[in-house]
């Protein structure tokens, strides 16, 4: 508000200030206003007239300030040249204020508008170097101290290096202003601010470092703990990382990599938390060996670490009040686009200057006006609705999008999504002290959006012998067009992308599915029996205080053969490597879902099929050719789902013949692939399946060429009905058709009977889709890379925005990158605080170690491939 009203008050009495301020003052000198002082003088000093003795006339008013709180100094600071008339106006205060009987005056030299700024910051971030000078150095110190640091800011921001020199220069002589305006540096990444800080220092000897010293310290303890690398750290600001760490002016703590705030927190532990991999390499480059924090206080048993039974909370997507028990359908909308690739190409608002400037004349308004994005709906027999308002001039300053940063989208929930209408306006924040006559809110343009089509053919729908269409990837991507009611013109257009949300249930999609064999080709050999026993009681899919071992696609994923020499390699993602990881020891085993081109869920991890030695894509083989892909029938054998499990080169391709098949290492057992009912017929009930459900993020589809895919709320429908046909559908779920005679074999059995199940995607959306369909009846997690990779996602890139898009959605937690909990163990307590379950991947869940490490800080679930070493590496802890 503060900065509004300063744009205002320059908008209002910037523009011509002479003549408005001779119309309305001429009259009577002792209430011209501040500017219209200035002006004066101007025109005194320009006709070659002396300059003083009108001045005496003008009374204490030029102290009080105009309406945006600037008085006559603001403006001649302002002001580029010769600071005469600030030397002659500040003299004039002095005497002015000699008369005043007020002890609780100011001199207005150190007064502040209502924005905050003095007259010196006004000056530096004008880069009006004589100014700031005079007033630093001529002044007195008592009107020039108090913004001493907000100046050396506003002038770095603003690219006046001449300024901040001047005003360094000045600042040694204050510690606590040294402290402030190194620690603002590092915080908002002004490495130039540092340095230029750290010269004059330097040149002021050893008094001046040494108070800063203290100063930084106290600052420190102030708040929480938190250093100068942490500072740096939290926002990914590595520069500043690099310059805290090798700077040698200051020997405090607070420039040491390994401090730690008060709730235990290293710099490295922030900047893994928060996804800024350049910034832990930094740090973990700087100092090689990091010692893990002790175990003292952050073991799982302690209290604040507990996480209470998954339920879906109230009040978030995939919470019950607002789930496919109503009937209701989903929309969420995000105002520009989570797509990094596209932030240039989409801003969230793209605003036409002359059109706006028209319209807020037309309506009597500042064209300075503060303006808010307000984004609701109307109509379609609304069931609940959360709308979002963004801040315009945010939009308009930054519209690329930051890599880690991730606001909640507006959701709303309809009964009748064709008669839904999405309602943005542009809203006029209008102050009462600048205008006294209008309203506190107007709209000063609006635009209205219908929803994209909701209805898919369903399973049943489809005419015989052809497959369900398949449509681009991507999200729906639409653009507002903003009207001005006043002008009849366009004075803005946003970019919006929309996820709807269908109500799930079972069967309404598809058939009821079968259980079949093998439709296609030999039966499938499950092999001998393993002697697994069926459990009466299933393990739960998490145990707060213990951790569990799932097995990575199984007893683990294809590698070549350098890296895990010795070892016995089965085929990733089939029936035989599911049994070995249950005989192992596991409490769940993981694998991927995708659908083959007539919608069966296969288990299959690539987007494209290698075995078929063109590279296709999954969803464009149907399921009788996918499993027509035996292994076993083919010489050589064809490859796993990896593609980089070659143990010698390829021959380079021919470019008249086909395209060569890949081979496959020699060390993988292979078995035939295999279908999600596979696994639920061949693995006893009380195994838990972890089920990533894979769908192309539009990164992933252009990585690979893949063009098309199937409507993601069928896709996710599909999946659905062949895990309830197993599991037992809830009631609450089941369509109003649904009263076939497996009624009875398909209700859910006793939970301590039922198989634990858990889904899991790296794409957000689908997890937002699962939360709301299932409503709480099965947990959803997000998987996250945790800033190891770039994802082109926003929300895919850090631990932070994971957890708060898991508590916004209503999932039950996170499974992330294990490098960032093996690099920040203390990671780990941030997630499991916000009462969300905590998973890992990755190679090192490979290593007893760090098995050992996460289990001591809570970390639920370990998801390996060697299950064997991880298992044993948890029982021997325990």
């Amino acid at each position: 508000m503060a900065r509004v009203r300063v744009r205002a008050a320059e908008a209002r009495y910037g523009q011509a200030g002479g003549e408005a301020g001779a119309a309305a003052m001429a009259a009577d000198p002792g209430l011209w206003s501040a500017e219209f002082v200035l002006e004066k003088a101007k025109a005194e000093r320009a006709k070659k007239r002396r300059g003083d003795a009108w001045l005496d006339a003008v009374s204490v008013s030029t102290v009080g300030g105009d309406i945006g709180g600037r008085n006559a100094l603001h403006y001649a600071a302002q002001s580029s040249g010769d600071v005469a008339w600030l030397r002659r106006l500040n003299v004039l205060d002095v005497q002015e204020l000699r008369l005043q009987t007020e002890a609780s005056r100011q001199p207005s030299l150190a007064a502040v508008d209502i924005g905050g700024d003095s007259a010196l910051t006004i000056a530096a971030r004008a880069g009006n170097v004589g100014a700031v000078r005079y007033i630093i150095e001529e002044s007195g110190v008592d009107a020039a101290s108090a913004s001493l640091a907000d100046a050396a800011v506003a002038a770095f921001a603003a690219g006046e290096l001449d300024s901040v020199q001047a005003l360094a220069e000045r600042l040694v002589a204050f510690p606590e202003k040294v402290a402030l305006v190194v620690r603002t540096a590092a915080f908002y990444g002004f490495g130039g601010l540092f340095d230029a800080v750290s010269v004059a220092l330097k040149s002021a000897g050893a008094r001046a470092y040494m108070g800063a010293e203290v100063a930084l310290e106290q600052s420190a303890r102030r708040a929480g703990g938190t250093s100068m690398v942490h500072l740096a750290a939290l926002n990914g600001h590595v520069h500043m990382v690099k310059r805290a760490l090798e700077q040698n002016i200051f020997r405090s703590s607070v420039f040491d990599a390994h401090f730690r705030d008060d709730a235990g927190l290293s710099a490295l532990d922030m900047a893994n938390y928060f996804g800024y991999r350049a910034c832990a390499d930094e740090l973990l480059a700087f100092s090689a060996e990091f010692d893990a924090p002790e175990y003292d206080g952050m073991r799982a048993e302690a209290p604040a670490l507990q996480v209470a039974p998954f339920a879906a909370r109230a009040g978030a997507p995939g919470s019950s009040g607002a789930t496919s028990s109503t009937g209701a359908f989903g929309v969420f909308v995000t105002l520009g686009t989570n797509d990094l690739r596209r932030g240039a190409k989409m801003p969230p608002l793209a605003v036409d200057a002359v059109a706006l400037q028209s319209a807020l004349d037309k309506l009597q308004l500042p064209r300075s006006t503060h303006l808010l994005l307000r984004i609701g709906a109307e109509h379609g027999e609304l069931v609940s609705a959360s709308a979002a308002v963004a801040d315009v001039t945010a939009l308009l300053e930054k519209p690329d999008m930051a890599e880690h940063v991730w606001l909640p989208p507006a959701h709303f929930h309809t009964a009748r999504p064709e008669q839904f209408v999405l309602r943005l306006e542009l809203v006029a924040l209008v102050d009462h002290a600048l205008a006294p006559c209008a309203s506190e809110h107007r709209v000063v343009a609006q635009a209205a959006l219908s929803l994209p089509p909701t209805h898919v053919p369903g399973y049943h729908e489809r005419v015989p012998g052809q497959y369900i269409p398949l449509c681009l990837t991507g999200g729906s991507y639409l653009q507002a067009v903003f009207v001005a009611a006043a002008t009849d013109g366009v004075v803005a257009a946003a970019n919006i992308e929309a996820l709807v949300c269908t109500p799930y249930h079972y069967g309404a999609a598809t058939p009821a599915p079968s259980r079949p064999t093998t439709p296609a080709g030999p039966a499938l050999d499950l092999g001998p029996d393993l002697g697994l026993a069926e459990p009466a009681v299933a393990i739960p899919w998490h145990q707060p205080g213990r951790t569990l071992i799932y097995g990575h696609r199984g007893s683990g994923m294809n590698c070549p053969h350098a890296e895990r020499p010795g070892y016995l390699q089965l085929g990733e993602n089939t029936v035989l490597s599911m049994q070995q990881a249950v005989r192992d020891g596991v409490a769940a085993v993981e694998f991927d879902v995708q659908l083959t081109r007539d919608m069966e869920p296969i288990i299959y991890h690539d987007w494209l099929v290698a075995e078929t030695g063109m590279d296709t894509p999954a969803n464009a083989l149907s399921l009788a050719q996918f499993l027509a892909l035996n292994p076993r029938a083919r010489v050589p054998p064809a490859s796993r789902s990896c593609s980089d499990l070659l143990a010698a080169p390829a021959p380079p391709p021919d470019p008249v013949l086909a395209p060569v098949v890949m081979a496959n290492s020699r060390d993988t057992v292979q078995e035939p692939f295999a279908t999600l009912h596979d696994l639920f017929e061949a693995l006893p009930p009380g195994v838990g399946f972890d089920i990533e459900v894979k769908y192309p993020m539009p990164d992933e589809a252009d990585g690979v060429g893949m063009t098309t895919s199937f409507e993601i709320n069928l896709f996710v429908d599909r999946i659905l009905d062949v895990v309830y046909s197993y599991i037992g559908c809830p009631p609450h779920l089941r369509a109003a058709h649904d009263d076939d005679d497996d009624h009875a074999q398909r209700l859910p059995p006793p939970p301590h009977l039922r198989r634990p199940i858990v889904f899991t995607s790296f794409h957000p959306d689908i997890c937002v889709l699962l939360a709301h369909k299932v409503a709480g009846d099965i947990p959803v997690m997000l998987l996250t890379d945790a800033g190891m990779s770039a994802m082109a996602d926003v929300r895919c890139n850090s631990i932070d925005v994971a957890v708060r898009l898991c508590k916004w959605a209503g999932l039950a937690g996170v499974v992330t990158h294990v490098g960032p909990i093996v690099q920040s163990p203390r990671v780990a307590s941030l997630v499991r605080r916000n009462r969300l379950v905590l998973a890992t991947y990755g190679d090192l869940n490979n290593q007893p170690e760090h098995v050992r490490l996460q289990q001591a800080y809570g970390v639920d679930v370990v998801i390996a491939d060697d299950v064997r070493t991880a298992t044993a590496a948890i029982e021997s802890h325990r």
